[in-house]
């Protein structure tokens, strides 16, 4: 990317509250990325693992509409670009809401977060490090046996593929960021639950909702939309 575009920085307490201090000042499609962050986050308040070599990056966007959507849209410019550096699509799938998988293990993660106007998507990508005892399996591009991009190589994949699906869902709307999110979804056809805080209900992963809410197929037949919560595939179902 050209300089104008992006920001370096060697150190940082999170690149998502970096951009947001400075989103009323900074262009549209402005990137940050950092070599280091120290109280990086993932959804939840959930720390994010700041390892050597992975990228941690965020770019802020300035749109009307369902922004909500961009999650979609940024998972699907992580998975192209992961999917191209390392000439391996079919280990690679998405998971709702936000979360690419790596051979079934969580490589990477997307946050965002609004201040008014603006909106900033963090995303952090396990390419040479992973966390160990997460809840949901994690892995990273190295431990998997792949050789991972550099974080400045791989965002000159992601930043341009990010553009790209941004100006989809800006002419077409939703509809074709749903059809080719669904194309890479993990466990599509199968059994899940929802942890939504006082409820497990469990059914069917049965696609997406036009909002992007994920359908749930109940055992009575009826189907629900969960538009927040927690999805785990039932291990040996589905």
């Amino acid at each position: 990317m050209s300089a104008p575009g992006l920001t370096h920085l060697a150190e940082v307490g999170s690149t998502n509250d970096w951009l947001l201090a400075r989103a009323e000042t900074l262009p549209d499609g402005h990137w940050v990325v950092a070599q280091r962050q120290t109280a990086g986050r993932g959804r939840r308040g959930r720390v994010w693992n700041d390892g050597a070599g992975n990228f941690m990056g965020s770019v802020l966007v300035k749109a009307d509409g369902p922004v909500q959507q961009f999650s979609f849209v940024a998972a699907l410019a992580l998975h192209q670009a992961l999917a191209a550096a390392t000439a391996q699509p079919a280990r690679f799938a998405l998971k709702w809401p936000n979360d690419v998988l790596l051979d079934g293990r969580k490589c990477s993660g997307i946050l965002l977060e609004r201040q008014g106007k603006a909106l900033v998507i963090g995303m952090g990508i396990n390419l040479a490090r992973h966390p160990d005892g997460t809840e949901r399996p994690a892995t990273s591009l190295a431990a998997a046996g792949l050789e991972p991009p550099t974080p400045a190589a791989l965002l000159d994949r992601l930043a341009p593929g990010f553009a790209r699906w941004r100006a989809v869902w800006a002419d077409h709307g939703f509809a074709p960021i749903r059809a080719a999110w669904l194309e890479r979804a993990a466990g599509l056809g199968g059994r899940i639950v929802a942890r939504l805080g006082a409820e497990s209900p469990e059914g069917v992963f049965a696609g997406l909702a036009d909002d992007g809410g994920l359908l749930l197929g109940l055992d009575d037949g009826s189907q629900r939309i969960i538009h927040a919560g927690e999805v785990f595939q039932l291990q040996g179902e589905g």
